[in-house]
């Protein structure tokens, strides 16, 4: 029988902690569910919490060829943390637009590989996009990016890009709320999106191999924001000496500010306190609220789905109570 765990929540809660503990008390592997971590070169910024240290598994390509994963752009292996393997962190170099379609694929690909090894796939992560594009895929999600179509669509101003959109798809037009209608890569996808609908293109990639998950367990974990705050806070200031050297590394490198993986938080500040634009003391301030508010979205976003049992990490013995819940839905 398919089984699938689901560790989600918002930022700083512990997540990849129960998901290490949990997969070696039932025999498992992590799979990251997060946006900000499939690059590679970004450790520290984006809290991976894996030692740099540890090497990535396979060398050479990682699982591609074993996977049947075609794209050369894609590197998909593990990364161990005390000893459990955790997939899809350093998919992609940092100039390449990764999107939840793709990360479903892999996904998949991945879940199906640590099934056939009798294990237990245990997604961990706070991008609540990739979890429901992995457990509720549709057919829009799927979509793969085009690159050759963004690059023809990046040049285009705002205003051109709204009235293709309208042209193409004006119900999707509609839809969209005020924030999604000025942002420029939310308008370039819905067109990609809306070309592949228009053009008959729907057929995905992993048709041919169904993913057939039997049964769904999944946890979240939350905390009062009082002190999801102070935990984001501490978080931060362990990380600031070592993500500065990452970003001025990152920028050494030529990669540019407005590419989307330097939309995760922190990247920004860090940069302006390395252009002198602001104080070390005011990026690090506005580093931590930048995170609050991604914390508060991402429970916006989980509140929403039913399905998730929550655990408050201040529960006394709250491991022990979810290890029971785990260990009674997987027996």
């Amino acid at each position: 029988m398919n089984k699938l765990l689901i560790i989600c929540g918002p930022t700083a809660t512990g997540k990849t902690e129960l998901g290490v503990h949990l997969a070696k008390k039932f025999d498992g592997e992590i799979v990251s569910a997060d946006s900000r971590q499939v690059y590679r070169g970004m450790d520290i910024v984006t809290g991976k919490d894996i030692s740099r240290n540890e090497k990535f598994n396979p060398p050479a390509g990682g699982q591609n060829s074993k996977l049947n994963i075609k794209n050369k752009k894609f590197s998909v292996g593990y990364r161990l943390k005390e000893g459990i393997p955790v997939w899809l962190v350093d998919i992609v170099e940092p100039d390449y637009i990764f999107s939840a379609g793709e990360y479903s694929i892999l996904a998949h690909k991945v879940i199906k590989d640590i099934w056939s090894r009798k294990k237990l796939p245990i997604v961990v992560g706070g991008t609540g996009f990739y979890i429901k594009a992995t457990i509720d895929p549709i057919e829009t999600v799927l979509i793969p990016s085009d690159k050759e179509l963004r690059e023809k669509l990046e040049v285009l101003d705002k205003k051109s890009l709204q009235q293709k959109l309208k042209t193409l798809n004006l119900q999707k037009w509609d839809s969209m709320n005020e924030s999604d209608r000025q942002n420029p890569r939310r308008l370039i996808r819905a067109i990609e999106i809306a070309m592949k609908i228009k053009n008959g293109k729907l057929k995905m990639e992993n048709d041919k191999e169904k993913f057939k998950m039997d049964k769904l367990l999944m946890i979240g974990l939350r905390a009062s924001y009082k002190l999801l705050y102070q935990r984001i806070d501490r978080r931060v200031e362990e990380r600031v000496e070592g993500a500065l050297a990452e970003v001025k590394e990152l920028l050494e490198q030529g990669y540019f500010e407005n590419l989307p993986s330097f939309t995760s938080t922190g990247f920004s500040h860090l940069k302006d306190f390395l252009g002198d634009k602001i104080s070390l003391p005011e990026a690090v301030q506005k580093w931590k609220y930048q995170e609050h508010g991604f914390a508060r979205r991402q429970m916006t976003w989980f509140k929403k789905d039913k399905r998730i049992a929550w655990f408050y990490i201040t529960e006394p013995n709250y491991t022990y109570k979810i290890e029971d819940t785990v260990g009674r839905w997987y027996t």
